[in-house]
C-alpha cells in the first residue's frame, strides 16, 4: 500500500507532490471553466461555479501549505 509523500521526512517530497496537485488542481479548473462556459441552463451553471470555487480554494490551500514551507504531516493520507 502506498503511503501519501505528506509523510515523508524529506522536504523536497512534500513539495514535489504539492507542486503536482496544484498542478493538476489547475487541469482540473480550466476543464470545468471550458464546461461551465458551455453550459446552456441555468441550474448546471450553477453547479459548475461551486465546483470552479471549490477548486479554486484547494489551489489555494495548497499555495499555503508550499507558503508555510511544506510542513511534516505524520498522519496524511494524501495521495498524489
Amino acid at each position: 500500500m502506498a503511503t501519501s509523500p505528506f509523510r515523508s521526512h524529506r522536504l523536497a517530497d512534500r513539495q514535489k507532490a504539492a507542486d503536482k496537485l496544484i498542478s493538476q488542481r489547475t487541469r482540473e479548473l480550466a476543464a470545468l471553466e471550458r464546461r461551465w462556459r458551455g453550459e446552456k441552463t441555468a441550474r448546471k451553471q450553477r453547479l459548475f461555479m461551486t465546483r470552479i470555487q471549490a477548486t479554486r480554494n484547494n489551489i489555494v490551500s495548497w499555495q499555503d501549505y508550499i507558503a508555510q514551507g511544506c510542513p511534516h504531516v505524520a498522519n496524511a493520507t494524501t495521495l498524489v
